[in-house]
Parts: structure tokens; C-alpha cells; sequence
């Protein structure tokens, strides 16, 4: 695989597992990772272990969600705000 043709892969990959976490924050409610991980999953396919946690860091570093970690333990986290609807199409 081509450099150029890998790194558009991982953005259109990453993308739309963005779209994906955006729609699942958008409930603003509590949330385990594992429940994230399922919705992605299940909206995106197979992904990479760990690729919906970096994202959901990722997200919140750039503004685009917030949320608070209820217990690091546990892998609990609450959504503080409702992400306005983003056009991030999932295909």
C-alpha cells in the first residue's frame, strides 16, 4: 500500500469512527468505554483495540465533545455537553 493511499485510508477509518462517537455522545448521558467501544463497533465495524479511546481524546482535546471520567476504574464517563448535530457521515 502506497504512503499517500495509507494515510487516506486512516483518516476516512478515523472519520468515521468520529461520526460514530459524536452520535453516541450526543445522548449526554453516562457511559462506560465498553459501551462506546460496542456502539462504534457496531456502526463502523472491526476497528483497532484502543482506536475509539484515542479518538474520543482526541475529540475532546479539539472541542468537539466534552465529558468528564466519573471513576478511571471503572471506565465510567459522563457526557457534559451535547455535541451540536456535526455532518460526519458515517460511509
Amino acid at each position: 500500500m502506497e504512503p499517500d493511499e495509507q494515510t487516506e485510508n486512516l483518516e476516512r477509518v478515523s472519520h468515521r469512527i468520529s461520526a460514530a462517537i459524536v452520535e453516541f455522545i450526543a445522548g449526554c448521558h453516562r457511559f462506560h468505554a465498553d459501551t462506546l467501544r460496542r456502539h462504534v463497533a457496531s456502526r463502523v465495524g472491526s476497528i483497532a483495540p484502543g482506536s475509539a479511546d484515542r479518538i474520543l481524546r482526541d475529540l475532546r482535546q479539539r472541542g468537539v465533545i466534552e465529558y468528564k471520567v466519573i471513576s478511571r476504574s471503572q471506565s465510567l464517563y459522563e457526557a457534559q455537553v451535547c455535541p451540536k448535530q456535526v455532518e460526519m457521515p458515517l460511509s
